[in-house]
């Protein structure tokens, strides 16, 4: 009945400790043996994934940068990236700074873990713990000259107020909630190119394997996961995502008690 089985990774494939269970990682080479495609779908960079899953990883795709760009896992071919050119990026940095709030704009896909940063807020521990965990990689933005082609903006805040804010600001361009996987509490707002996210990427690529949608199983676990629990044929959420996903989705155990073994043996299994 299915084809595909299309996961999101933090929170939901992984458990609390980064690690995905020993249990999900037999279903995910049991579904390799049945010719099932296996999905992974995730906010993360194609460098901060790599930082948690090695390279032999029994998937068959992922879908990164929250629907930016999609790779082969197995022969590491990109084969669909999409970005924000300058012009529309040095509007975008503009008028974030007119509004004083915090940001990244991240560089082109596959350097996206690469980006240049403004803070302007006197309370933002999440912005500030992630600019240590990229140190490395991030340059404040002093110059708009710097700027260029870019594969999106992620506005950051301790609070929900930016949500309405980057919402009405920007209705040109694709705009996607998630919640920190830092601290599992920020709001991270996201800007990219008009009808990008996980479910238009995942459309694209079942369009390209001749996989119908009806023919697809997904687990998700937070806001930047509903494009494509909406158009999938069957739709669940681990226990612990948010309350307003709670009241659409079918709930499956939480992330730590391999759900999606779970959702397999219930659906495909039985």
């Amino acid at each position: 009945m299915y084809k595909a089985v299309v996961i999101d990774l933090d929170g939901t494939l992984l458990n609390d400790k980064k690690k995905t269970g020993k249990k999900d990682f037999q279903t995910l080479r049991e579904l390799g043996k049945k010719k099932i495609v296996r999905i992974i779908a995730t906010g993360r960079s194609l460098f901060s994934f790599n930082e948690v899953i090695y390279n032999d990883f029994p998937i068959d795709y992922l879908i990164f940068d929250a629907g930016g760009g999609i790779i082969n896992f197995k022969t590491k071919e990109i084969i669909k990236a999409n970005f924000l050119p300058a012009e529309d990026v040095k509007y975008i940095a503009n008028k974030l700074c007119e509004l004083k709030i915090d940001f990244q704009v991240r560089d082109v896909i596959p350097d996206s873990h690469r980006y240049f940063y403004r803070r302007f807020s006197d309370y933002n521990p999440d912005f500030d713990r992630l600019n240590m965990l990229y140190k490395n990689y991030s340059t404040e933005l002093n110059d708009f000259n710097m700027l260029c082609d870019a594969s999106r903006f992620i506005a950051i805040s301790p609070t929900d107020e930016i949500v309405k804010i980057i919402t009405e600001e920007f209705t040109e361009y694709s705009i996607i909630r998630a919640s920190s996987p830092i601290d599992n509490k920020s709001v991270w707002m996201e800007i990219y190119p008009k009808n990008v996210n996980k479910g238009s990427s995942l459309k694209f690529l079942c369009n390209e394997l001749k996989i119908s949608m009806s023919e697809t199983l997904g687990l998700g676990n937070d806001y930047n996961d509903i494009e494509f629990l909406n158009i999938i044929g069957k739709s669940f959420i681990v226990s612990n995502a948010p309350e307003i996903l709670k009241e659409k989705y079918t709930i499956s155990v939480s992330n730590n008690e391999n759900p999606l073994t779970e959702i397999i043996n219930n659906n495909l299994n039985s």
